[in-house]
Order: structure tokens, then C-alpha cells, then sequence
């Protein structure tokens, strides 16, 4: 299964936003499949434009989000897909073009939880709370749910097996 041949629609992917080392971030277009969560990154260091400041916002403007910030999608960069539309998703090449890149088994998901509240840091960027997604070898990923999805309905996709 590659990218390009995948149907995206409403029940099966999500487009979240992950922290790490504290406060940088990336964006995953995340894929569910019957048997597994892929997650494909989608977008780099994401920032927020600071029109107080001209200087800083000379560094951070290309780091902003433009257009839609309510539709997911505008949070994904098309040059980081291209890289691997033609990757089969399922074999090893996928995690090989992009160490960010990740493939979790659904039979390896011991628990999912959604949380409403806000996360910290987000500014003006719309979000609907988090979803935890754990492991069995007790790996616990939280994805800040971008723009106008909701993370109720990801997170019982995400539960349903």
C-alpha cells in the first residue's frame, strides 16, 4: 500500500501535531488501517508569526501555517509526502526515508485516551485537545489534533479493532 493509492477519508486519518525535546514540534499525516496507525511526516518546525516583532518574525514567518488554520490539511507540506508516495507503507523503505516516519500495530495499542483541554504553546494555531495512544511496551505518543477535527471521534477510531 503507498501513499498515493491510499483513499483518504473522514474515518481514516487524522493530521496531528507531535512535541519533542519540550518545545519543538512536527505535523504527521496519520493513516488508519485494520491493522496498523502510520504516521507520515507531514510538516517540520511549525512557528508562529510575530508581527510585534520585525526581526524576529523575519525567522519565524516561514515557519508559520498559512491559509485555512481550521482545515488540517493546511498544515501538511506536499514536498514531504512527494518523498515517499511511492514507498510501501507497510515495508521497511517507509521508516528508512524519514526516521520521524512511524508504524504502530494495532494490536500493539493497549490504551487510547482523548483529552479536551488545550495544549500549551499552540498560540492561535485551532486544535481540539490530544489524543494518547500506548503501547503494550509502555511507549505512550501524544498527538495535539490540528484544526477542525475532532479528537473524540479519532480516538474511538483509533480504539475500534
Amino acid at each position: 500500500m503507498t501513499l498515493k493509492d491510499f483513499q483518504l477519508h473522514y474515518n481514516n486519518h487524522f493530521v496531528a501535531m507531535e512535541y519533542y525535546w519540550l518545545i519543538l514540534n512536527r505535523t504527521f499525516l496519520v493513516l488508519i488501517t485494520n491493522e496498523y496507525l502510520i504516521g507520515v511526516q507531514a510538516n517540520g518546525l511549525v512557528s508562529i508569526e510575530t508581527a510585534h516583532d520585525p526581526l524576529l518574525n523575519i525567522m519565524t514567518g516561514s515557519l508559520a501555517v498559512k491559509g485555512d488554520l481550521t482545515n488540517p490539511h493546511s498544515y501538511i507540506k506536499s514536498k514531504y509526502l512527494g518523498k515517499i508516495e511511492n514507498e510501501d507503507l507497510t515495508g521497511s523503505g517507509f521508516l528508512l526515508q524519514n526516521k520521524n516516519n512511524f508504524r504502530i500495530s494495532r494490536k500493539e495499542i493497549k490504551r487510547v485516551e482523548y483529552d479536551s483541554s488545550k495544549k500549551w504553546g499552540m498560540a492561535y494555531y485551532p486544535h481540539d485537545g490530544k489524543v494518547y495512544v500506548e503501547t503494550y511496551d509502555d511507549k505512550k505518543r501524544e498527538f495535539i489534533i490540528l484544526g477542525n477535527q475532532s479528537g473524540s471521534h479519532i480516538a474511538s477510531i483509533i480504539e475500534r479493532r
